[in-house]
């Protein structure tokens, strides 16, 4: 599996997760996601280059609503 994105709901959602994340130590960046009817909503996405899953956990367990995962296209 390639480079992921957690899918959140809105660009608040992902500014939130990247803070959060970073006081865990651990990199995040915000992304827009391109509209598609599998996208609900804004579309931001959380790339997180290494231990995204790690990263998920954090996340749901902080209460942010995670929509899902997908491929990132396009590198960093």
């Amino acid at each position: 599996m390639g480079q992921q994105l957690i899918i959140v709901g809105s660009i608040t959602y992902a500014m939130r997760s990247r803070e959060l994340l970073f006081s865990y130590g651990i990199r995040a960046y915000v992304e827009r996601l391109p509209r598609t009817p599998e996208i609900p909503g804004c579309g931001y996405g959380v790339f997180v280059p290494k231990r995204t899953d790690e990263a998920e956990q954090i996340l749901r367990s902080a209460g942010i609503r995670v929509l899902g995962r997908r491929e990132r296209v396009g590198g960093r």
